[in-house]
């Protein structure tokens, strides 16, 4: 699995299976702080749901219409949650903002999923744990956003 830490004093280290992956010198509030570490485990989580982690699955050719435009908004999530994370420690005023709008656009994925509008199959359990899981994280990313922006 993962091997994933923070040096949580001034966010200077991230390290993955030992790996160091940034080093960021930036001071940032406690609740800065959350919402950079909540959207990196929202980017953690949003890559295992796709294929190149080999949890999901499912052929794609029994993804529904809906569920291609769900997997959309899923990617532009993404990527609005690593722009958001850049601009975070550039020190955007507007980084809580499009946290904001990444962590919301993975609702309707999931809605999608559990309704099974996304695909005719299943999914795996993998999956359906992750996804949960980063509903959960989505909330403390908008959480923690609204509380940044109330702080500035």
């Amino acid at each position: 699995m993962w091997d994933v830490m923070f040096d949580t004093r001034n966010v200077q280290r991230v390290i993955v299976g030992g790996l160091q992956l940034m080093r960021l010198d930036v001071k940032l509030s406690n609740s800065a702080r959350i919402l950079a570490v909540s959207l990196f485990a929202y980017i953690v989580l949003d890559v295992l749901l796709t294929p190149p982690a080999h949890l999901e699955t499912r052929p794609v050719a029994q993804v529904t219409a809906v569920g291609f435009v769900t997997l959309g908004l899923l990617f532009a999530g993404l990527a609005l949650a690593v722009v958001a994370l850049v601009m975070l420690f550039r020190r955007s005023p507007r980084a809580a903002t499009v946290a904001i709008v990444g962590a919301v656009l993975i609702l309707p994925a999931v809605a999608a999923e559990q309704t099974g509008h996304f695909s005719s199959v299943r999914p795996p359990t993998a999956i359906e744990v992750i996804e949960l899981v980063q509903v959960v994280v989505a909330f403390v990313v908008i959480g923690s956003a609204l509380r940044t922006v109330r702080q500035a």
